[in-house]
């Protein structure tokens, strides 16, 4: 069990609290232009590549390639208790946190983009967006659920 819950670097809580504020951080004025500047050139510049989410997943491989062997192992033979201890540390803690933000990210990407062909107004694209940013799929379930069918005459769908 001691072994699980040392399958990610071993970092000081500093170093971690650090990374954790400025993964948190860092992800917000690309939620910000996606909710209420979506039509803006700094926006379409940003989040038309797949850049904003780079930094988190360079971030979660340093955190987690280094011991993807013995995270494979707990992977491969999953129960609840041994993934509850590889997460139950804050290096465990972290790298579940980078995933959700990058996963977040690469939805609410998808629900700005998808919103934009289909001529989604204002409300829909906030709630969205926040939901995503907050509880990630419910964000883009409500999306799907509320977005007009189909593309704007002469736009592109994304899905």
């Amino acid at each position: 069990m001691e072994h699980q819950k040392e399958l990610i670097v071993n970092l000081s809580a500093d170093v971690l609290s650090a990374l954790f504020l400025a993964a948190s951080i860092g992800v917000g004025p690309f939620w910000f232009l996606m909710a209420l500047r979506p039509h803006a050139e700094a926006t379409r510049r940003a989040m038309v590549t797949p850049w904003p989410v780079i930094g988190i997943a360079l971030l979660y491989a340093a955190l987690v390639v280094p011991h993807v062997g013995a995270i494979l192992g707990t992977l491969l033979n999953p129960s609840l208790s041994a993934i509850s201890a590889s997460l139950a540390t804050p290096e465990g803690s972290l790298a579940v946190w980078l995933h959700v933000l990058a996963f977040d990210l690469i939805a609410g990407r998808f629900i700005w983009l998808d919103g934009l062909s289909r001529g989604v107004g204002a409300p829909l694209r906030i709630a969205a967006l926040t939901l995503a940013l907050m509880f990630g799929p419910l964000g883009l379930l409500l999306h799907l659920a509320l977005r007009p069918r189909r593309p704007r005459e002469g736009a592109q769908a994304v899905s």
